[in-house]
C-alpha cells in the first residue's frame, strides 16, 4: 500500500460494506425470526470483508481489527433509530469480537496485497470509500 490514506479507504470501504449488510439485512432477518441462520451469514460476509481488506492492503491483523471496528461504528447508528437499541450493543459487541478473532487468526497466516495485480479495483475502492461511509451512515439511520 502506498500511503495511509489509501490504507485508510480501503479499510473504510470494506468496513462499510459490511456495516451496511450487518444493519439492514441483519435487521430484515431478524424481523423474518431466522435467528440461527443471521449468525451464519453475517459471520461469513463479515469474514469476507475482514479479509479483503487485509489482501488490499498487506497490513494483516491492523486491516482486520479496523475493518471490524468500521462496521460496528455503523452497525451503533441504529441506536438513533426509535425502539433501536433493545437489539444493537450486542450484534456490535459481536462485530468487534469477530473482528479480534479473524485478527488472532491472521497472525498466523500472512495475507500478501493484491494492488499490484489489480490496480483498477484499489481506485475503484478509493473512490468508493467516502461515499460507501456515508450512504452506510444514512441506510442505516433510514432503514434499520
Amino acid at each position: 500500500m502506498k500511503s495511509k490514506t489509501q490504507f485508510l479507504l480501503t479499510v473504510l470501504f470494506w468496513g462499510s460494506i459490511w456495516g451496511i449488510i450487518e444493519a439492514t439485512l441483519g435487521w430484515v432477518l431478524h424481523a423474518t425470526h431466522l435467528h440461527h441462520g443471521t449468525s451464519n451469514i453475517l459471520f461469513a460476509f463479515g469474514i469476507f470483508c475482514m479479509l479483503s481488506a487485509t489482501a488490499r492492503t498487506g497490513k494483516g491483523s491492523v486491516a482486520v481489527m479496523l475493518t471490524s471496528v468500521v462496521a460496528a461504528i455503523i452497525k451503533m447508528c441504529d441506536f438513533f433509530l426509535p425502539g433501536g437499541a433493545v437489539g444493537v450493543l450486542h450484534p456490535a459487541l459481536y462485530i468487534l469480537l469477530e473482528g479480534a478473532m479473524i485478527t488472532v487468526v491472521s497472525q498466523f497466516f500472512s495475507f500478501h496485497s493484491r494492488l499490484e495485480q489489480r490496480y483498477s479495483m484499489s481506485l475503484w475502492e478509493s473512490r468508493l470509500a467516502v461515499p460507501a461511509f456515508a450512504v452506510a451512515v444514512a441506510l442505516t439511520i433510514i432503514a434499520g
